[in-house]
């Protein structure tokens, strides 16, 4: 199975996921501009505008820290890693594949816009995540 996944090529696993982080940030962009509106995000759970800015902004900034670890993991930026962090960065983004399955259970349980939307993107960005996940540091 890892050689299966492995066939596909890391760099373009690389640029889909930093794409999808991109587009993502873009979304969350739309609706702290009020171009999208706030209930179409977070499930519609958001109680007012606020909090769904709040909410925006906060997943701006976790996503901008994960696409810098997609570009170093998956050596668009080229840092050679020795064997302890090999293993550190391929346990930490494996462990964090299950939190992306559930990402995409809650997208399919979201708003119109996110079961039409966001849960494609989603699932394309799990995909892509799968494969930097299991790539060989060591």
């Amino acid at each position: 199975m890892l050689a299966w996944i492995r066939k596909f090529n890391l760099k373009k696993a690389g640029y889909i996921s930093v794409a999808i982080g991109l587009f993502t940030i873009i979304v969350h962009i739309l609706v702290i501009t009020g171009v999208l509106p706030y209930l179409w995000v977070n499930g519609g759970r958001s109680e007012s505008f606020e909090v769904a800015k709040q909410t925006s902004i906060s997943s701006i900034i976790i996503l901008l820290i994960s696409i810098v670890i997609t570009l170093i993991a998956s050596q668009i930026i080229p840092i050679k890693f020795n064997k302890f962090w090999g293993i550190v960065v391929s346990v930490f983004l494996i462990v964090l594949l299950p939190l992306s399955f559930i990402g995409i259970i809650q997208q399919l349980l979201g708003t119109v816009f996110e079961k039409c939307v966001m849960s494609l993107v989603t699932i394309i960005g799990f995909i892509a995540a799968v494969r930097i996940a299991f790539e060989k540091r060591w």
